[in-house]
């Protein structure tokens, strides 16, 4: 994965996932007997935009290079997820026909169901799984390489020990 394109669908995420909560909020102001389905909505969308916010910033970071196992995840999530939250965006977004003085007055009716809700949360938390997931094997190869460089750096050293007890 190329860092900059990386960090360009990582972006795109955060932009999108700001803008279907944002949305979310004014449903959530406003409509009727959704707000439990909303609340929970806008709960999975903030902890996923902090969660791409958190990979931006590994992305540019010093340590991108060392993100062998979820370079291609991290890429194919965050176009997966601005395609979906792009939909969604669509989904809820009042029509744009309607007049500002016909919607005047008028409450804005949650326009997905509670089993919508329920399907788009399983998606959102599979996302953010198998995300966590390949951060997770990122982050045990950097420990296991680690651990390889001290007990090689441990063994020269006892050599190097071995050497001036033999010699002396």
């Amino acid at each position: 994965m190329d860092p900059l394109s990386g960090a360009a669908s990582v972006i795109a995420v955060v932009q999108v996932a700001g803008q279907v909560w944002s949305i979310c909020w004014k449903y959530y102001a406003d409509a009727k007997d959704a707000k439990p389905e909303v609340d929970r909505l806008m709960g999975y969308i903030l902890a996923l935009q902090n969660l791409f916010q958190q990979v931006e910033a590994l992305a540019k970071g010093p340590g991108a290079d060392n993100l062998v196992a979820s370079k291609e995840i991290i890429e194919s999530t965050s176009l997966e997820l601005e395609r979906e939250f792009k939909m969604l965006q669509r989904m809820l977004e009042p029509g744009k026909r309607q007049s500002i003085l016909k919607s005047f007055g008028r409450r804005l009716k949650w326009p997905l169901q509670k089993e919508d809700v329920e399907k788009i949360i399983q998606l959102l938390e599979r996302h953010k799984t198998t995300l966590i997931t390949a951060m997770n094997c990122d982050q045990m190869y950097e420990v296991d390489y680690s651990l390889y460089i001290y007990k090689s750096n441990m063994l020269i050293s006892l050599g190097r020990l071995s050497f001036i007890l033999v010699i002396t």
